[in-house]
């Protein structure tokens, strides 16, 4: 059955304790009896059983970890501590044997993610060669100022603290019971509670409004500066000394810190109900499910700034990324951000938003095998139907000073404002609103900017309703032959779905606002068929087609407009789902050569091809709002793609080594893909041009030593992503953001201490290896420093 989280489709896998999973199933190839969705394949997870056990069972576990932040020097370390423990057993009475089984874990998490950013340019500048520059602004066509001037462009750049607390709950229990022979019930009830305090501290100097630049730095002539306006040269360097075009608040560069103080948490409960008969050659399966999720975040964000600050910043440094060289303010040698008085009072923004989604739902699965020696072996046959809602509303308000800006340090107490551990590249520290005093005091903040308390009305504009309802029937059949002696076993079958959904919501372009009340229906036919070829008893071949859907998340049908206001220099932001998303279509071919090592450990290569039609595109447009200019993204569905490649994978234990070597194996896996997808030009264009497929790299792998014997188990593994395109076409310039290959390496070692007792030391990315993404040479965008986490567990079993 399926299970989800809020109003999403799937579930956020970090709320499951890994101690409920009894088993996690991979499937790459469809079949008739599964659910659709997955281009790449699908993953089925089990949850523990009572009978899964002999007896008596009782399990527990209490761990440590520790989080190190990459990329912040003056970050702590911070400590994670988790617990949780199962008991099970199971008897035999006079109504048959039953059991019982209950799961409870708690697990903290205190972290930390900062993230360096490089902000797409929005002006061009006349250079000069004595490395002064004059601003032209960001409407074209551009030329340069003087002779002898070039052109070039300066992105924004700042970064984001991101730290906060987790808590996560998980309550799992489970019930069956053996009523005769033939027939077994079962209950199963999980459920999950996240909370989570988020602090997510911006800091920026924005110089790529002011009128001059100095000191500056140009990327070679090359081809770096082509754009589509003619040679736009990158500035990897500048100063930009501050200047006043307004009221004593208006400066260029605008150099400000901002805070959002997020507070959010879930409820998740499913609940299964279950009938399994067996006699003779007939199976059922026949189950009942009911999700319902919940999703509440409320945030307040607080925005300072430092009047007349002066900065020195680079885009392109000697690692290929960007930062602060210097924040500087008249009569005062050290870094402008690290001194709380400098700041005043800009925007406050409060917004909010409850997202509910539930789901009954009831399958039945039936199996007769035929037995004898025909080339039919057995019939499988099922129905499902489910209704599934999903919901969303929320609110947004705007508030700020008229006349004089308060200083930061000055209202509401000391503890209003915190020094924010910062990012090394950008000079460290700096100084915001504190998230937990945001939190905290939410009504003293909005009371402040003239606000009232308690939340924002709800707005109607955000209001989101769905309703899907779904009936699927599927049919298959299994086969068996063995011409010239060659064991040949496989499966043909179709799932047919035919779904109803009903969309209501408000969707804004631009300034056109316009109800969306939707009713529509489809139905889909999907065929496969697979076969296994046992050539011989070592070597045997996986052979699978068959078609595919992946409908839109809800998140991405929603029409309603989220918008993040501007600063008094930098464009605002915002986004939207489009409720007229279709689902993505696939057609899979797959294809494996096997071989299986007599003692231990396999060998194989394996073919894919996916033919795809509506993988979803973001487009990023600039839309005029209530006068104002906001960076809007919204998805579109894409034309037809494809997808293929090659995967050749290894694992062996070194037993014909001797002594304790034989304990030591590898594991070893190398996948190549191509793909590429027709990508339209622009939103709501019918032109389209060829791209690669966002999000797919086409090299990847992954190591792994292996050690088992002795009482321990080990593990040290190396997985490296290659290159892959995160974004088609990325304005002002229409250039794909790209992300860089990465190999993390990670560790863990298990030690039996005697048969009831372990422990377990994990070390995850050893490497430091991060998140690094570019537009091209000389254009880097983001850095986002993965932490390194070191944990230690001690588990008990009886």
């Amino acid at each position: 059955n399926e299970i989800f989280t809020a109003a999403g489709r799937r579930l956020s896998y970090q709320d499951l304790p890994v101690q409920s999973i009894a088993g996690m199933e991979v499937y790459k190839s469809a079949t008739a009896n599964q659910f659709e969705g997955g281009i790449a394949g699908a993953v089925n997870i089990r949850l523990r059983a009572p009978f899964d056990n002999k007896g008596f069972t009782a399990t527990g576990y209490v761990e440590d970890r520790v989080n190190q932040t990459n990329g912040s020097g003056n970050t702590s370390d911070k400590h994670s501590p988790g617990g949780g423990f199962l008991v099970s057993n199971r008897w035999n009475t006079d109504f048959g044997e039953m059991g019982a089984l209950l799961d409870v874990a708690v697990n903290r998490d205190n972290w930390a993610f900062p993230v360096q950013y490089v902000d797409r340019p929005d002006n061009v500048f006349s250079v000069s060669p004595d490395g002064s520059a004059t601003r032209l602004g960001n409407v074209g066509p551009y030329a340069p100022a003087a002779p002898g001037d070039v052109l070039g462009q300066l992105p924004n750049i700042g970064g984001i603290y991101n730290a906060g607390q987790r808590e996560r709950q998980s309550v799992h229990g489970a019930f069956q019971w053996k009523v005769n022979p033939r027939l077994t019930a079962s209950a199963q009830y999980l459920g999950m509670g996240y909370q989570g305090r988020t602090g997510v501290n911006y800091v920026m100097s924005n110089t790529t409004w002011a009128p001059r630049l100095t000191d500056v730095v140009l990327a070679p002539q090359g081809s770096a500066c082509a754009t589509p306006q003619g040679a736009i040269c990158p500035i990897l360097a500048a100063s930009a000394p501050a200047a006043q075009f307004g009221n004593a608040y208006d400066w260029d560069p605008y150099t400000a810190s901002s805070t959002w103080g997020q507070n959010e948490r879930t409820a998740t409960h499913y609940l299964n109900l279950g009938l399994k008969y067996n006699d003779g050659p007939l199976s059922v399966d026949s189950q009942f499910g009911y999700t319902r999720s919940k999703f509440v975040n409320d945030t307040v964000i607080v925005d300072q700034q430092v009047p007349g600050a002066s900065a020195s910043v680079y885009s392109y440094g000697a690692d290929g990324h960007g930062g602060f060289n210097a924040i500087t303010l008249p009569g005062s040698s050290g870094n402008a951000l690290q001194d709380s008085r400098n700041y005043v009072l800009r925007g406050m923004v409060q917004n909010w938003n409850e997202q509910t989604g539930s789901q009954l739902q009831w399958r039945t699965d039936a199996t007769y095998r035929l037995g004898g020696d025909g080339f039919f072996t057995a019939v499988l046959a099922g129905l499902r139907l489910s209704s599934r809602k999903a919901s969303y509303h929320g609110a947004e308000g705007h508030a700020d000073f008229t006349g004089e800006r308060p200083s930061a340090a000055s209202v509401l107490g000391p503890s209003f404002q915190a020094q924010v551990a910062g990012l090394d590249r950008l000079g460290g520290a700096w100084y915001g609103p504190s998230s937990d005093y945001m939190i905290d005091n939410a009504d003293a903040v909005r009371n402040l900017y003239g606000a009232a308390s308690g939340r924002v009305p709800d707005d109607p504009g955000r209001l989101f309703d769905q309703r899907e309802r779904n009936a699927t029937l599927y049919l298959a059949t299994r086969w068996a032959a063995n011409p010239a002696g060659i064991d040949i076993k496989g499966e043909i079958g179709a799932r047919v779905v035919r779904l109803n959904r009903e969309l209501s919501g408000m969707t804004r372009i631009g300034d056109q606002v316009s109800n969306v009340d939707l009713s529509t229906y489809e139905t889909n036919y999907l065929p496969s068929a697979s076969a296994v070829v046992g050539w011989t008893e070592d070597l045997q071949s996986h052979f699978s087609v068959g078609k595919t859907i992946t409908r839109p998340n809800f998140g991405t049908l929603n029409p309603a407009l989220t918008l993040v206001p501007s600063t008094v220099n930098v464009p605002g932001s915002g986004g939207a789902g489009n409720p007229y998303l279709e689902p993505t279509r696939s057609t899979n071919i797959d294809a494996t050569l096997e071989y299986y090592f007599q003692k231990n450990g396999f060998a194989q290569v394996a073919l894919f091809h996916r033919d795809i039609d509506g993988y979803e595109q973001s487009f990023t447009r600039d839309e005029v709002i209530d006068g104002q200019v906001y960076r809007v993204t919204r998805p579109q569905n894409s034309g037809k793609g494809r997808l293929r490649g090659a995967e050749f994978g290894v694992q062996k234990f070194f037993d014909f080594l001797p002594g304790p070597w034989a304990n030591f194996g590898a594991q070893a896996n190398y996948t190549w893909i191509d793909g590429e997808n027709q990508s339209r030009t622009a939103f709501d264009s019918d032109t389209y041009t060829t791209t690669p497929l966002t999000g797919v790299a086409k090299k990847s792998y992954n190591f792994a030593l292996l050690y088992e014997g002795n009482g321990i188990t080990g593990r040290l593994a190396a997985t490296r992503r290659g290159d892959y395109v995160e974004q088609i076409a990325e304005l002002p310039f229409n250039q794909d953001r790209v992300v860089k290959a990465a190999t993390f390496v990670d560790l863990s070692i298990g030690y039996e201490i005697n048969d009831n007792v372990s422990l377990q030391f994990d070390a995850i990315n050893l490497t430091r290896a991060k998140f690094e993404s570019s537009l091209g040479e000389f254009m880097p965008r983001d850095v986002r420093y993965n932490p390194t986490t070191y944990g230690v567990s001690l588990r008990f079993r009886m």
